[in-house]
């Protein structure tokens, strides 16, 4: 995809105009926190409380693939101390870099930075970033969501010192929430049951890694799939049995309900964008526990 830079520029004129008066005697009780996803959001005020506001550039219901930036949006970034962010996500490489380059005094916190990344089936190209086909999905790994958590936590208790204390003992319990969830899910797969599903966009890459599933994406490479690739998937789930479906808030449901049909599978819809993160992992172990 390639980026009009010419875009930006009435924001970066707006900003340049406006941000010498947002950042000038910043009261205590606005200190901001950008992040780039609602779950990010969910570990940040599980550790921070009420000390922090927090910014999420990709709202409720929003694709990371195809969100842009908007003015409200900028401006609560232009006020943050400090933005977390997931490292590939197309939003983050398309816009969200882009701006961060030119605010030096935003720290930049990649949360991918420091974990086995694995590749999935998306493929994005952009003109000054390219994203190799990583996958990003990286805090739907237990595991990888508790070395988030203490990123978080290391970086707050940096920045605001005076809070160590409170950030520790919040963290210690956002920690025992997620080693919960992963007994949970090692307790449901313990049996090395073999676990197939479909799903339409392959966001569940790390958790299938963490339990030995595994994951078949209806997309075909982060495209819609055509007809070829439809008969392959149905072939597929035919052969290997497969009566599970997962279908993301955020994609049309009409390729999937075709091959359900097909299959005579069911299509069970989930949020990997949920702000609750812990409740999303809960339900999705669920599913698999109920089967």
């Amino acid at each position: 995809m390639t980026i009009n830079k010419y875009l930006y520029i009435p924001l970066f004129l707006f900003y340049c105009l406006f941000l010498p008066s947002s950042c000038k005697n910043k009261p205590a009780t606005h200190r901001i926190v950008t992040v780039s996803i609602l779950p990010q959001k969910y570990f940040v005020e599980k550790i921070a409380g009420n000390y922090l506001r927090v910014n999420v550039m990709i709202p409720p219901g929003m694709n990371p693939a195809n969100c842009g930036l908007n003015t409200g949006q900028l401006q609560k970034l232009y006020d943050s101390d400090i933005c977390f962010t997931i490292g590939y996500l197309p939003f983050e490489q398309t816009h969200l870099y882009p701006v961060l380059e030119r605010q030096k005094h935003i720290e930049v916190i990649n949360h991918s930075e420091g974990l086995k990344l694995l590749h999935g089936c998306c493929h994005h190209s952009h003109e000054e970033h390219q994203h190799t086909g990583i996958d990003p999905h990286i805090w739907l790994s237990p595991a990888n969501a508790r070395k988030m958590a203490m990123t978080i936590y290391e970086t707050l208790a940096k920045r605001y010192p005076e809070q160590q204390t409170t950030f520790q003992k919040n963290l210690e319990n956002l920690l025992t929430d997620i080693d919960n969830i992963a007994k949970q899910a090692e307790e449901v797969f313990k049996n090395n049951r073999q676990h197939i599903f479909l799903i339409y966009h392959p966001a569940l890459t790390y958790f299938a890694a963490d339990y030995a599933l595994e994951q078949i994406s209806i997309e075909d490479e982060g495209k819609e799939p055509n007809p070829e690739h439809l008969k392959k998937i149905i072939d597929i789930a035919k052969e290997k049995k497969i009566n599970l479906i997962f279908i993301q808030n955020q994609f049309d449901v009409t390729n999937a309900e075709s091959i359900a049909r097909e299959i005579n599978a069911q299509i069970i819809p989930i949020n990997p964008l949920a702000e609750n993160w812990k409740e999303e992992l809960e339900k999705l172990i669920g599913i698999f526990s109920n089967r």
